[in-house]
């Protein structure tokens, strides 16, 4: 049986017996959800490294602790990386900056497109949405903030999210219902600042060419 055909609690009892290099498929598992997770919360690209590689080094130095009978692998280093984030934050004693997502626009929309037919100049403007959508989602509350990245970002479906976190199917719902409520309301307010000053520079512009007539 290939090891990638296995449960992950079946491929942490074969690392705990001795076989360590099973545990890189642990980590080709899990990731790009682990770094889409914690990239919703920490927006610098090395930070978000650095944060993956020790979420993935602590869960090796304490995979003895893990318990299936507790709960289930993806649970359970969800919450390391959790853990990780909030000690990353508490040391650095910064907050997020606040962007928002525009009205007319969904969590889905604002993705950037990878596949090789996207066209260069389209994708880097997805990119940038991308961007402001996971600063707008360090704004939201921890839980909210927690599922829509496992949806959006990892893809996961809702009864898998429901599972990884131990949260009901109507839980996670509602959750991403008002999450992306709560992001749709932000960056329509910071597309609005942001047009009320561009038409303040555009104003001083102008004045500024009355006075060089």
């Amino acid at each position: 049986m290939a090891f990638h055909d296995q449960s992950d609690e079946a491929l942490v009892h074969r690392v705990r017996s001795g076989e360590r290099e099973v545990f890189g498929v642990l980590v080709d598992r899990y990731k790009r959800g682990i770094a889409n997770f914690i990239g919703a919360t920490v927006r610098n690209s090395s930070e978000t490294a650095d944060l993956s590689q020790e979420t993935f080094l602590r869960a090796y130095a304490h995979l003895g602790t893990f318990n299936p009978q507790l709960g289930k692998f993806s649970t359970w280093i969800y919450q390391i990386a959790r853990n990780v984030i909030r000690t990353h934050l508490a040391k650095s004693s910064r907050a997020p900056q606040m962007q928002e997502l525009g009205e007319d626009q969904t969590l889905e929309s604002t993705l950037a497109d990878s596949s090789p037919q996207a066209d260069p100049a389209r994708g880097v403007l997805r990119e940038e949405a991308e961007r402001e959508l996971r600063a707008a989602l360090a704004e939201l509350p921890e839980r909210m903030r927690t599922v829509l990245a496992l949806r959006y970002f990892d893809s996961m479906e809702y009864q898998t999210i429901a599972s990884t976190l131990g949260l009901s199917l109507g839980n996670v719902k509602t959750l991403i219902h008002r999450g992306k409520i709560a992001l749709t309301k932000k960056m329509h307010e910071r597309e609005h600042r942001a047009i009320d000053a561009l038409q303040v520079v555009a104003q001083r512009g102008g004045s500024n060419a009355l006075l060089l007539v």
